[in-house]
Formats: C-alpha cells, sequence, structure tokens
C-alpha cells in the first residue's frame, strides 16, 4: 500500500470513529448521508468534450483518469466512425468507451451485466445527458439464449474478470467466484431476432473469458455487411483458441488488421493481452 493510500485509509477510519460518537442510529444516518454526497464526478477533457464520470469507488476514478492512456488504440478506432454509427459495447464496465463514442455522435448499444457496473454506467449516461444516445441493458451474450449465472471475482464497483455460465477467467483458467448473480445470455443472433434494436456498425467484445462463445453465437450478425468493424480483447498466449476465434470471425467475412495494446501493459501480468481489430 502507498504512502498516499495509508493516509486516506487512516483518514477513512477516524471519520468513521467521529461519526460513530453520535451514536449508532444518528452515525448510520451520517454516514449513509456522507457516502451519497462525498462520492465525486471527475470532469475529463478529451478530444471530443469534457466527459463526466461518476466515481463511487477507486476502480471508476482509475477507469476515468486512464480514458486517453489505457486502450490509446481503442479511442483511434472509434475516431474513425462516422456520425450515425452505430456501437455495441460488449462489457461496457462503467461505460468510458460507450460515452466517448456518444461524445463523437456514434449510437451506442452497451451491454454490461455486473449489476454494480450496470448502476454506475447509468450514473454516467445520465450526467452526461446521454440517455437518448446510449441504451444500457444488464445483460450476458453467450453460443446459447437462456438463463444462466454470472460468477463475479467481486461486486467492486468498476471490478472485472468476471464470467458468464462458467467459472473461467481470461487465461482460460478456473477461478473461485465471490458470488453468483442470476443473469439472462443471448446470443447475439437472438438479441437481434427477437428484439426491434439498431444493428451495429461496429463492435466491442471485452469479456475476459468467454470471447469464443459469443463469436459462435453471433455468426449471422458477424456475415452481415452492416457490420464494419470488430473489435475483440485475447489472450494472445492462449494461441489455440485465439486462432479458432480468428477462423470463426474470417470465416463470417472480416479480416483481421492488427493487434495492438498500450505500452503500459507491456512489462505487466497482462503484457500477451490485445486487443484484435478486424475490418469487413
Amino acid at each position: 500500500m502507498s504512502l498516499k493510500e495509508s493516509a486516506l485509509v487512516g483518514a477513512s477510519r477516524l471519520l468513521r470513529s467521529a461519526v460513530h460518537i453520535l451514536g449508532p442510529q444518528r452515525g448510520d444516518l451520517v454516514s449513509a448521508y456522507l457516502a451519497e454526497q462525498m462520492a465525486p464526478t471527475v470532469r475529463k477533457r478529451t478530444p471530443v468534450g469534457l466527459i463526466k464520470f461518476f466515481c463511487p469507488g477507486a476502480l471508476p476514478e482509475w477507469r476515468a483518469r486512464t480514458l486517453l492512456t489505457k486502450e490509446p488504440e481503442t479511442l483511434e478506432w472509434i475516431d474513425r466512425f462516422s456520425a450515425g454509427d452505430v456501437l455495441w459495447d460488449i462489457g461496457a464496465n462503467v461505460g468510458v468507451y460507450s460515452l466517448y463514442a456518444a461524445f463523437r455522435k456514434v449510437r451506442v448499444l452497451a451491454f454490461e451485466p455486473s449489476a454494480p457496473n450496470y448502476y454506475v454506467l447509468n450514473r454516467n449516461i445520465e450526467i452526461n445527458e446521454l440517455d437518448s444516445q446510449i441504451s444500457a441493458y444488464c445483460l450476458a451474450f453467450s453460443d446459447e439464449t437462456g438463463l444462466d449465472v454470472f460468477y463475479m471475482l467481486n461486486t467492486t464497483l468498476g471490478g472485472a474478470m468476471n464470467s458468464f455460465g462458467e467459472q473461467v477467467d481470461w487465461e482460460g483458467k478456473p477461478f473461485k467466484a465471490e458470488t453468483r448473480q442470476a443473469m439472462i445470455g443471448y446470443t447475439i443472433d437472438d438479441f437481434l431476432q427477437n428484439f426491434q434494436v439498431d444493428f451495429p456498425t461496429h463492435m466491442k467484445i471485452d469479456v475476459d473469458g468467454i470471447e469464443n462463445k459469443i463469436i459462435v453465437g453471433a455468426k449471422q450478425t458477424l456475415s452481415d455487411s452492416r457490420l464494419k468493424s470488430l473489435l475483440v480483447e485475447l489472450d494472445s498466449a492462449r494461441p489455440d483458441y485465439c486462432s479458432s476465434v480468428i477462423r470463426t470471425i474470417e470465416s463470417a467475412g472480416m479480416k483481421f488488421v492488427e493487434k495492438r495494446h498500450a505500452p503500459m501493459f507491456d512489462n505487466s501480468r497482462y503484457a500477451a493481452c490485445f486487443n484484435y481489430f478486424f475490418a469487413r
């Protein structure tokens, strides 16, 4: 723990102690009020404008702060979209890339199964007055349509590394879920067939583990000429897995363009993780 983090932990403990002097009932009321009022709204200047981020925890604040540096290749990809294009942001988390795309006048459908993240995602849509530009859905995609379980590594706001339908992480390894969240899952093809929603001209898939299943459930969509480009985050340390996903995508008529990630990941645990880009 850094000196700054230690200072913050110490300050929060002092504040809790001071509040409890008021007694259990008043102390709980004051604590609840402070928790609600102290959640900051971070304002980030970007090439597309001033974007606001609701940050009720450390991870949402980090995601807001690193918007321009964590995945610059994703922003460059979005910057090539045209006004009126439609982005499907699958695994939207708290919505940083959904917001960026919406500020470029792109229509966005954001999909995020984590209930904590879905809450922050919708607050971000609200405070940026983008509810007519972004539609957020709390559901998962896979290779079958039906009810299943969303296995969550934790319920931290802004957290990731969860998996729908099976307890397998981004490296293809089993993990122990802290909690299980009931969730409805669709194939992308079924979702489009069952509901009157905007067809994606661009699609981003960042789901930490079942990319192959989502791609299998989207074969008709991937073959549709209206889909111009696709971004999928994959672990290149799993060559057989990556090759299988790439073959399925290319068999639908899309071409692999490149894989990229930010230099900040070069010497990290995620050095083998890249955003893979495909185009029609």
